[in-house]
Parts: structure tokens; sequence; C-alpha cells
């Protein structure tokens, strides 16, 4: 049995339910004073308002409807009854607030429009302090959901400029201590090497013999210090593609992005594309370095990041295509666009991208126009130079 269906609120909700649901106790207080030939209709009414807000909380997936239904019970009570009752609007304003903005402003017009024509019969009794008295219940449905919007919005920004804050701070850190490991490990021995090259160059000619045995000296520290290297790159800290599109799940999400990822892979026979849910991500191995991954990932953020910063878009594409001679990461939104000569020289990465990719040999495309979102591929090679050249 579900323990949860007998809750009175999804646990995950908190106390905000509860407190939302204490805005009855004054119109209960007000339906008490109504006639009894009345009273009756209005605890129909008030019971099933109750029973659609908490299965608002468990049905989301018809919780839309549920709420429209809430605010065609309000327009009810106030044409049957007294239009005072629309002040269990406040009970309905943070799920108001959750509507996409055109479907959240089309409801308020039409609830004005309806509570408008509902106190018209009240209009010659109550007159101008008819409206002052409703300006409370009026300002809970069609003023609060907008400020509660307002504020959700500010904290998720306030969030992702955290987030971003402190991986920036990681990052630099990590930078920091890549800095500090190089001095220390490779300093001392870079600067060996070159004393001991001066020392070759006068000896080369007066002592060839000693000037031979300083070259093999010099040759055996440069693989010392190769040596040191490896070891300093294999202790850093390697970033995942798998990790960052997690990350970038998250952070479109927090922006009200919708986000879908495609996987091909040409490279074994296969040339569909497939929709991949985010748990069969974790099952792609890419076939990369850890040096070509920690780089890809690297751009993948950043692109990410420009999405949700500059795009106003609504949705976004992430294609990921493997192929015999490279792999190509897609991201595409459906925002406002812009001038592709503009954004490679705007402030938003565009250069440091392609310089982070040309480590690897790698690449970057963009299309984009105004008005019709923004395409960027990021082009890794299977193979970069480097190994070429030692397979020769």
């Amino acid at each position: 049995m579900n323990k949860e269906r007998w809750r009175l609120f999804p646990k995950s909700e908190g106390t905000t339910p509860y407190f939302s649901l204490a805005n009855i106790i004054i119109p209960t207080y007000f339906l008490f004073q109504e006639p009894p030939n009345l009273r009756w209709l209005g605890f129909v009414l008030f019971i099933l308002y109750v029973v659609l807000f908490r299965q608002m909380h468990f049905y989301t997936k018809w919780a839309t409807h549920l709420l429209f239904a809430q605010v065609g019970i309000l327009l009810v009570l106030a044409a049957t009854l007294q239009p005072v009752y629309v002040f269990l609007g406040f009970m309905i304003a943070p799920s108001l607030s959750k509507l996409k903005l055109p479907l959240l402003i089309s409801t308020t017009v039409m609830f004005v429009i309806g509570l408008g024509v509902s106190i018209l019969p009240y209009w010659e009794q109550g007159g101008v302090q008819l409206w002052l008295g409703l300006f409370t219940p009026l300002f809970g449905v069609c003023a609060l959901p907008y400020i509660i919007r307002a504020s959700n919005m500010y904290q998720q920004k306030s969030s992702r400029l955290r987030a971003d804050a402190a991986g920036r701070t990681a990052q630099q850190e990590e930078r920091q201590r890549i800095a500090s490991e190089l001095h220390d490990t490779l300093g001392h021995t870079l600067s060996l090497i070159a004393l001991k090259g001066e020392v070759v160059e006068k000896l080369i000619t007066r002592n060839p013999e000693r000037a031979l045995q300083e070259a093999r000296e010099i040759r055996e520290t440069a693989r010392g210090a190769l040596k040191q290297m490896r070891e300093l790159v294999t202790e850093m800290k390697v970033a995942y593609f798998i990790d960052e599109y997690y990350h970038a799940l998250s952070l479109c999400s927090a922006a009200g992005i919708s986000s879908t990822f495609y996987y091909q892979a040409v490279c074994n026979g296969g040339n569909s594309t497939t929709y991949m849910e985010k748990e069969a991500v974790a099952e792609i191995t890419l076939p990369f370095t850890p040096l070509q991954e920690t780089i890809l990932a690297m751009c993948f953020r950043e692109t990410v990041t420009n999405v949700v910063r500059h795009s106003r878009a609504s949705s976004c594409q992430i294609h990921l295509i493997i192929e015999d001679g490279e792999v190509r990461a897609v991201v595409k939104d459906d925002g406002v666009g812009a001038d592709p000569e503009k954004l490679y020289t705007s402030s938003n990465g565009m250069a440091g991208l392609r310089q982070r990719l040309l480590l690897i040999d790698g690449q970057m495309s963009m299309s984009s126009s105004p008005g019709k979102g923004t395409e960027i591929t990021l082009h890794i090679p299977r193979v970069i130079r480097s190994e070429k050249v030692g397979a020769g």
C-alpha cells in the first residue's frame, strides 16, 4: 500500500500547501453567515475546491487542468454567493506561478473579466467600496503569482551564479595547484638542463669527451623531467563528458529549458540517431584519452552555459556523434540567435573554446542567425597529431 497517498499532501511539498490551506478559514466563517438554502451549495463547492487542491499536488500530470477547475469554482462562488469568496484564490497562487507566462496572463485576464461580470448585480449596493473590498482577493490571484514567479526566477538565477562561481573557484584552485606542482617539480630540473647546456657549449671545443658526458646527463635529466610531467598529468583531475552532461541537465532545468539527448555511432556500421534517456547516457564510452575528454567536457560545459545565459531558449538539443575519424558534440537551441561574427568577437568564451580545442587538433563550427537559434558543433579527432607522429 502506498502510504504517500494517505497523506494530506506529498512529503516533498513541505509545509507550503498546509499554509495555503489555512486561507480557507476566513471564507468558511462568512459561509456560516449565508442563508441555509445557499449554505449547503457553498459547502459542496468548498469541499470540491479543497479536494481538487489536494489532488493537484499528487497528480502533477493533470495539475494544470485541476488548477483551471479551481479557478472556475472561484468564479461560481463569486456569482452564486458573494464575491468575497475569491479570497480562496490565495490557496492556488503558488501553483498559478508555475504556469507558463502566456498561460498565466490569459488566466488572470479571464479571471478579472469573469469576476467583473459576477459582481455586476452587487454594484449598486457596494459601489466603490465593493472594489476596495475585493482588492485583497484580487491580489491573491492576479498579482501574487507574478511576485512568486519573479522571486523563484531570481532565486534560480542566484543559485546558478553561485554554482558557476563555485565551479570557477575550483578551476582556479586546480590551476594554482598545477602551477605550484610545475614550479616545484620541473623548475629545478629545467634550470639544471639550462646550466648543463652552457657547460656543454663551453667544453665542446676544449674537452669534447667531457662535453659528451654532460650531453648524456642532459638527456637523462630531460627524460626524468618528462617522467615527472607524465606523473603530474596523471594526477590532474580529469573531467568527464558524462558528468558535464548531467550538470547541463540540472542547469537547463533550473533555467526552464527542456533538453533532449541524441546519440549516433556510425563507426560500427550503424547510421541511425537514437534518443536516449538520461539514465542510459552513462553507458556511453568515448574513444578518447583523458586529455581529449577533459577538453571536450570543458568546452561542452562552456557551450551549455552560454545557452542558459544568453540564448533565452525554451529547448535545447544535444547530439553526440561518434564516427571513425572524429567525435562531434552538437548543442542546438531555439533561442534568439545572433550574428556569428559578433559571437566570435563578444566576451562569451568563443575564442577560448577554439584555443582549447586546438590543443587536441579539434575545431568548432557554428551556425546562427537572429531569431532562429544557435547550433554549435565541437569536432574532436580520434587520433591527435602527436599520436600520428609517434606511430610513424
